[in-house]
């Protein structure tokens, strides 16, 4: 159906630097991604809607995040699609008129981000609507057609409505958010969960569901992200040793360390080095 020519569900091993032929919508249920938009990097977590429009271009910025699963489907617009628009108009399948689309269309082209929490309203659009494209049932193109218009809706509402109430302006979350930077940069010291949250003002169990909103981790799964990409630079920068760079990191072992790195990348440390040195 050419209104929604491309979907799926599922993972990845990559996700390379691309565009789309419409306004792609991915709703990602399990896991965190690093993804880029036009060069601008954006975490999108567990819970999260992440759009694109067909002209930006966009990708993971990692080889490889495993324990992720999404869902997306692309919806197609009316006229060029091959130039930055601020309004323009979707497929007639979807039943909007040209003064919707163009408030809708509005909202997609002037937003600054492109991940935004997913209401569980979108969540259950997306995913019915990507089972429905798999295995059409009773009322076919109508019954699409119907979710496709809520997706588009429901997407401009989540942009519009921004984080639940009472999130976004969280003294606790602040604190967390003005933290991560911090252990980015001390991510090779000791680090437990009692001391993260004190460095913080919080409980442990507040800290912990803050970091992950915030990041899609767990505290110990942030830290271990964070010395993964310090050892992904050193790697492809140096010529230290798989052993020195591990402990340069804060591992306290190789063998800790090489578990680890493979987790998140897919690959040991060598092989990651022989990729990105080109011999």
């Amino acid at each position: 159906m050419d209104a929604m020519r491309y979907f799926g569900r599922g993972r990845a091993r990559s996700l390379g630097t691309h565009r789309d032929y419409g306004l792609e919508i991915v709703y990602l249920e399990k896991g965190a991604l690093n993804w880029h938009v036009q060069g601008r990097v954006e975490r999108v977590k567990a819970g999260s809607l992440f759009f694109s429009l067909p002209w930006e271009e966009h990708g993971s910025v990692d080889e490889f995040e495993p324990g992720h699963y999404w869902h997306w489907v692309q919806f197609g617009l009316e006229g060029r699609a091959d130039r930055p628009r601020r309004q323009f108009g979707f497929h007639p399948m979807f039943g909007l008129q040209t003064g919707e689309s163009h408030a809708v269309s509005r909202v997609l082209a002037g937003a600054e981000r492109h991940a935004h929490t997913a209401t569980p309203r979108a969540a259950w659009i997306i995913t019915t609507l990507v089972e429905e494209l798999q295995h059409p049932g009773r009322h076919g193109d109508r019954y699409l057609a119907a979710l496709g218009r809520l997706a588009i809706l429901e997407l401009a509402r989540c942009i519009e409505t921004g984080p639940a109430a009472g999130q976004g302006d969280d003294a606790s979350l602040r604190r967390v958010e003005a933290f991560i930077p911090r252990l980015r940069d001390t991510c090779e010291q000791t680090w437990t969960l009692e001391m993260m949250a004190e460095q913080c003002g919080l409980g442990r169990s507040r800290f912990a569901t803050l970091c992950r909103q915030l990041s899609g981790d767990s505290p110990l799964e942030l830290v271990n992200r964070l010395r993964i990409d310090r050892a992904k630079g050193m790697l492809r920068e140096t010529d230290a040793s798989v052993t020195d760079i591990a402990f340069a990191c804060g591992f306290s072992s190789s063998q800790y360390f090489a578990r680890v790195f493979r987790t998140f990348t897919g690959l040991d440390a060598r092989g990651y080095r022989r990729k990105h040195s080109g011999s």
